[in-house]
């Protein structure tokens, strides 16, 4: 009986040293693949490019017509952003207040500037590719084929539930 709690002990003794082991290991990525290797691979925030590059090596030359691009694009997208503040600071007291008309009512004024995003992140998408060598373009359009049934998966999985937006507490 005593040999069964010694083999019980020296197990969970084991058992707590690999678990304390482990949580000292590093959380973030070391090295070329964190948050700079993403910005270099043109991974964006939660609307942009993410993934499009996945499976990628970009060479040099690549790299600078990639960031040439984000550069061409970047002062559009600020100015759209700083055109969506008013809109998103409504909707997040709407959403915290719990007032779906009102959240309803500002996804429907807002459809134009939606889709005015829409076309420069397309656009932008589209001058990404052209930056690409053929090989790469191929695994680009890959990827974006995959965003696009994601997305198509989402939007309907949004529809079942009746929601025009995924949870607030997904957005933050």
């Amino acid at each position: 009986m005593i040999n069964i709690r010694y083999a019980l002990a020296g197990a969970m003794l084991l058992l707590g040293s690999a678990t304390l082991a482990s949580a000292q290991q590093p959380t973030h990525p070391q090295g070329a693949k964190g948050r700079h290797a993403r910005a270099a691979h043109g991974m964006m925030g939660a609307g942009g490019a993410r993934g499009l590059f996945k499976g990628i090596t970009l060479s040099d030359a690549e790299k600078a017509n990639l960031k040439a691009v984000r550069e061409k694009y970047a002062t559009q997208q600020k100015a759209l952003r700083e055109q969506f503040k008013p809109q998103m600071q409504a909707a997040r007291e709407a959403r915290q207040k719990g007032d779906t008309a009102a959240l309803r009512d500002l996804w429907q004024k807002s459809a134009g500037q939606r889709e005015q995003a829409k076309q420069l992140m397309l656009a932008e998408r589209n001058d990404l590719r052209s930056a690409l060598t053929p090989a790469n373009q191929a695994t680009f359009d890959t990827n974006v084929a995959a965003l696009q049934k994601r997305l198509a998966a989402r939007e309907q999985n949004g529809a079942k539930r009746g929601r025009l937006r995924p949870p607030a507490r997904a957005l933050r």
